[in-house]
């Protein structure tokens, strides 16, 4: 009878609750639309706060993910804001016979709970909305990697380098790691080659790479790294833009990212471009051992120039050589030995003597023997037979046009992306070609342009329309310009009524300030 007498009490409580919960729909209508439309409020002003959280993340980072809960709850959020305002609706349109004397008590019971329920909905949606992280940066796609040169061969010499550079950066003390050589040995395609293979192996997320060059352009070094990292920079000031760019790297904590500045000439304040300490690792190339002490490496790695078998074997694989071929054995070891095993002297020549016999490689050896480029300003002994490799491979350009664009191109600033377009409205107002139509002349240039990049004078880069040239090839294309008075290149500030009297001005065609 006890137990009997408890299940009765109990069922009483649960049909006395039920009835309540029903007569509430009925008599408490108006505070059940009250709460459902507060309940919509909040949800709508949490929307908006994962709205912005998200629109901060693509401001910071160019190309970004959505979380898929986030991406899910902002769906489910969009859908029950389109129930409710249906429910709404509804509502509305029987307001006037609900606060009339005679109300629709059916659709006001079905009205409120269909508002409790929805109102519930609301709830649980505002409840879910809580996420750590709403987006992250895009990765870049597998096939966005640094441009290498199609004949880059990793030699022992480059092997060993690449070990060491490896192995450093991935010690968990190592901050910044120094790559230093000689001008031409391979550095920047070096650095380029390790950052690609430690970013497939995901040793690190996001690898960014600038130029850096002897008179640096911050604004310039910012605009490469945030290109290479998918972030974005609307900044235009400079210091703008590092405080910017400090954020986006605070807000990347957590990602492993390598940064290579690439040919740094002097100490870099690595503030004044927005990179701040202890946020990623870096990797610098320079010629300058100085630079490294300077810059405070953990790691001091000098690129060697490659030994004679690696240097020959480069330079037969540039030329076309068939091992076979004996009548070029002798010959081909003398020039590779004029190139001092660096490997942009060795493409250079190889790319020029692809093709010839034995009597005009024979040729070629005497010109590289007697290059007389001791006259150039600035540099130094170790430098000069790369210098004089790249002469000769401009004499043995193919064509006037060739030349021109050549020496054309160094009047760009250093470390410039030359626009091909730009160099068209050059070739067409001077004149390079015989053609009835810029397109005709447009299809010449690019075949000159791909001519130049065989030859390895130009560099391809990471943007589809632009060449860019080595500093060292620049470095000899000013030379030749001014020795064959064709073009001068000088600074700002040295007055023109001076030049004219010392450099005979009006022999030039061409004058780059």
């Amino acid at each position: 009878m006890e137990i009997l007498a408890g299940i009765a009490s109990k069922l009483g409580e649960l049909l006395v609750d039920a009835t309540v919960k029903q007569a509430r729909y009925l008599f408490c209508f108006n505070s059940i639309v009250k709460e459902l439309e507060d309940k919509e409020t909040n949800l709508k002003e949490a929307q908006d706060g994962i709205h912005e959280r998200v629109e901060q993340e693509r401001q910071i980072h160019r190309a970004i993910d959505i979380e898929k809960d986030v991406e899910k709850w902002l769906a489910d959020v969009v859908k029950e804001m389109a129930d409710v305002q249906t429910l709404k609706t509804k509502i509305a349109e029987k307001k006037s016979c609900f606060n009339g004397w005679c109300p629709n008590w059916g659709f006001r019971y079905w009205m409120g709970r269909k508002a409790s329920k929805e109102t519930r909905k609301l709830s649980d949606l505002q409840d879910r909305g809580k996420f750590n992280t709403v987006a992250l940066p895009k990765p870049l796609p597998s096939d966005k990697e640094m441009h290498i040169p199609r004949f880059f061969s990793s030699f022992e010499t480059t092997k060993s380098a690449c070990n060491q550079i490896t192995e450093a950066l991935k010690k968990g003390s190592t901050k910044m790691v120094g790559l230093h050589g000689l001008g031409g040995v391979g550095k920047t395609t070096l650095a380029k080659f390790v950052g690609n293979q430690l970013r497939q192996e995901k040793i690190f997320d996001e690898v960014g790479i600038a130029t850096v060059s002897q008179d640096p352009d911050i604004i310039n070094v910012q605009s490469e790294l945030v290109k290479w990292l998918g972030w974005e920079l609307k900044e235009k000031d400079e210091e703008e833009r590092a405080d910017r760019l400090r954020l986006m790297f605070s807000e990347s904590k957590g990602r492993k990212i390598l940064i290579i500045l690439d040919d740094v000439w002097k100490e870099l304040d690595l503030e004044t471009v927005g990179i701040p300490a202890n946020c990623c690792k870096i990797l610098l190339t320079t010629r300058l051992q100085q630079v490294c002490d300077r810059m405070g490496c953990d790691t001091r790695i000098k690129l060697d120039a490659l030994d004679q078998a690696e240097g020959l074997d480069l330079l037969r694989e540039h030329a076309g050589i068939d091992v076979a071929d004996t009548t070029l054995t002798d010959v081909s070891k003398r020039v590779a030995d004029e190139c001092k095993g660096l490997p942009l002297a060795i493409k250079v020549v190889g790319s020029a003597l692809t093709g010839r016999n034995a009597d005009e490689w024979n040729v070629a050896l005497d010109k590289l023997q007697n290059a007389k480029l001791d006259k150039i300003e600035g540099i130094d002994k170790d430098s000069l037979g790369v210098y004089g490799c790249l002469k000769f491979s401009y004499d043995y350009l193919n064509g006037e046009d060739s030349r021109s664009c050549f020496l054309l191109c160094s009047l760009f600033p250093e470390d410039y992306k030359i626009d091909l377009e730009d160099l068209l409205g050059y070739a067409v107002g001077l004149v390079w070609y015989q053609a009835e139509s810029i397109e005709k002349a447009r299809s010449l240039l690019r075949g000159t342009i791909k001519g130049l990049k065989d030859s390895s004078l130009l560099l391809d880069i990471d943007d589809d329309g632009f060449v860019k040239m080595h500093d060292i090839v620049r470095d000899v294309a000013i030379w030749i310009g001014k020795v064959e008075k064709k073009y001068f290149t000088s600074k700002v500030g040295i007055g023109l009524a001076e030049w004219a009297v010392e450099e005979g001005l009006e022999q030039y065609r061409g004058i780059s300030l």
